[in-house]
């Protein structure tokens, strides 16, 4: 079975790399980012060595991370700890023209625009506003949007906290009240998919908002809200977890400062 704390390991590099310059875990994070391409050859000793750090600061690294050795952590590189659906793009998908990418994105907004009446975005805005509590829950690929979407509702005066990495061992989840509002973000639902047996063990009510119909992966919600009229299970350019959800939190935003602010 897939760690979900997979799919926030590049988040949780990046903080490492960014936050903690001159720490043991940046040095860390920063060689293993740097190889990358054959973290499967690296070894504790390596690290060591070109790191200039201990072996219980590698295993202290890789517990923070979520994992209990570096096998562990290692294993989890693969193509879907990258954002946008990276791991199903083909080479010809590297070679689409600006012109192109312009309809596809005009014809994703037309459908969002379709299933997201203001109506339906109400109800979004009322649920955050209702609740004291509300986290959002993601993976790499939509992280970056609702940090900013948390950062444009700190202006509307509402507290929401997004978790985008070491789910397991977050504080927030562990200390999470029943009367809580977890908004489960995830484009093609793979995320979902992953978190779905943690999720039911977590309290309080909630939502997901996806392009993925699939009958049972809505059982664990309250509300589900989908992102196109069409079901989908790929996003290969990342048209909706990345264009689209972005437009579609400023949105939310938008209609919540109206309604609330």
């Amino acid at each position: 079975m897939t760690n979900v704390n997979n799919l926030g390991l590049l988040n949780s590099l990046s903080e490492l790399i960014n936050s903690h310059y001159d720490s043991g875990n940046h040095a860390i994070a920063s060689y293993l980012v740097e190889n990358i391409s054959r973290l499967d050859q690296v070894t504790v000793n390596e690290i060591i060595d070109h790191a200039y750090v201990s072996r219980s600061a590698v295993r202290r690294f890789c517990e923070k991370l979520g994992y209990s050795s570096l096998i562990d952590l290692k294993s989890s590189f693969s193509k879907i700890i990258f954002p946008s659906d990276i791991r199903h793009r083909s080479k010809e998908d590297y070679h689409i023209n600006n012109l192109q990418l312009t309809e596809l994105i005009k014809k994703m907004l037309d459908d969002i625009n379709t299933v997201f009446t203001s109506s339906v975005l109400d109800q979004i805005v009322y649920q955050i506003n209702r609740h004291n509590e509300v986290i959002l829950l993601c993976a790499n690929n939509t992280s970056n949007t609702l940090i900013k979407f948390q950062q444009e509702m700190i202006y509307a005066n509402k507290v929401i906290v997004v978790l985008d990495q070491k789910y397991r061992s977050n504080k927030y989840l562990k200390a999470l009240k029943p009367n809580a509002l977890l908004i489960t973000v995830s484009t093609s639902g793979k995320y979902a998919e992953i978190l779905n047996d943690f999720l039911r063990e977590l309290p309080g009510d909630k939502m997901m908002i996806t392009g993925n119909r699939n009958e049972n992966l809505a059982k664990s919600y309250d509300q589900v809200f989908y992102i196109s009229n069409s079901s989908f299970t790929e996003d290969y350019l990342g048209i909706y977890g990345k264009y689209g959800i972005t437009y579609l939190f400023d949105q939310i935003f938008l209609r919540y400062v109206a309604l609330f602010k």
